[in-house]
């Protein structure tokens, strides 16, 4: 591994963009065949792997609490803000483009120039259509806003954040039932369904989680004699316990409770780490996991191409088989893994490491 890297971190990313991966042929799978004839069990693993979105939210969280909270020695805004738009932009930036390019991309009436901007600057959310432009771009959004709202609260205790997590879904019963009134001006009517569409209050919370998690885990640490080593105060604990009973009644995609989801993250979490001990394996999920981000926005496109190469290759046969579809679902996951990685690995060669050297010399 990389000098400064965690192998388990990326290890549980390579759990995690599999997840999101599968979930994705899945879907493509469905619409190649026109059926959902495919076992049970393997359509649940598959189809729940949407939440491995959750599990990016949740590393995110250990990793920037990591690198940030309270330190000693706090970074200027420069470095902060440089390391995170590094990764991110550059990568995004090109995606965008492309979608422009190569899509015909509804811009809801506002100029093709003024849409692009919004895209570019992350705020594709204000606008309905733009929060597919990249395919899977609400979730960066989203973790931009997680590093915003992170810099604001850095230097606050525990209790801030849990406070956070409440007031954020506090503004989701608000914005839903606003936005539901006849007689509310249009723009505030804008602003609550574009709050409602970036749905930060159900993202933050796990990138909390994920914080949380890094934070207890130092405290676990330590010596029990020491003193000031609890994370939470008995007013937190309450702030916690009310965080949890929101965050579990919440609901994600097809209606899914948030304590299914919180419970996936963990398992999933524990799913990269054992990974991380079985030699040969973890060489895979520590590649796999190191390219992840570009793996996520490319093997949207790899999709839309294998679908009507499976539908014109005549090699389905007319009559619906569930063997049939089974296989489909296989190759579609491997093809776009194993597609995504190979060109992820060129990208990050020639074109983001290098990119992410210079921030780092230039902000050190």
């Amino acid at each position: 591994m990389e000098k400064g890297r965690v192998s388990a971190l990326d290890s549980v990313r390579a759990v995690a963009i599999l997840a999101v991966i599968g979930t994705h042929s899945l879907s493509a799978t469905v619409a190649v065949t026109q059926s959902y004839s495919i076992p049970k069990t393997i359509f649940s693993v598959f189809d729940y792997g949407q939440f491995g979105v959750q599990v990016f939210f949740a590393l995110s969280g250990w990793l920037i609490f990591s690198l940030y909270y309270k330190k000693d020695k706090q970074p200027s805004a420069a470095h902060y803000w440089s390391r995170r738009i590094s990764r991110i932009w550059p990568l995004w930036a090109l995606f965008v483009v492309i979608y422009f390019v190569l899509y015909n991309i509804d811009t809801e009436g506002l100029p093709t120039w003024a849409a692009m901007v919004l895209a570019l600057t992350f705020l594709g959310w204000t606008v309905g259509s733009l929060v597919v432009v990249p395919i899977g771009g609400l979730t960066i959004m989203q973790e931009m806003g997680h590093y915003l709202a992170f810099w604001f609260l850095r230097k606050r205790g525990i209790e801030a954040f849990l406070i956070s997590v409440v007031v954020g879904y506090i503004t989701f019963y608000l914005a839903k039932g606003i936005a539901g009134i006849q007689s509310v001006p249009g723009v505030v009517a804008w602003a609550m369904d574009a709050w409602l569409r970036l749905s930060l209050f159900n993202s933050w919370p796990f990138f909390v989680l994920g914080g949380l998690s890094y934070l207890g885990l130092q405290w676990l640490k330590k010596q029990p004699d020491q003193q000031g080593n609890s994370i939470l105060s008995p007013a937190g604990a309450v702030w916690l316990l009310i965080a949890l009973a929101l965050g579990s009644q919440s609901v994600y995609a097809q209606e899914t409770p948030g304590y299914f989801v919180f419970g996936y993250v963990i398992l999933a979490v524990l799913l990269g780490i054992s990974l991380n001990r079985i030699p040969l394996v973890n060489r895979v999920s520590w590649s796999i996991g190191r390219y992840s981000y570009f793996m996520y926005f490319f093997h949207f496109l790899v999709l839309r191409q294998l679908e009507p190469i499976f539908i014109n290759s005549g090699l389905m046969s007319e009559n619906e088989s569930m063997v049939q579809n089974l296989l489909i679902l296989f190759a579609m996951f491997v093809l776009a893994t194993a597609i995504s990685w190979a060109v992820a690995l060129l990208s990050w060669k020639v074109f983001e490491s290098p990119i992410m050297k210079v921030a780092r010399n230039r902000f050190s």
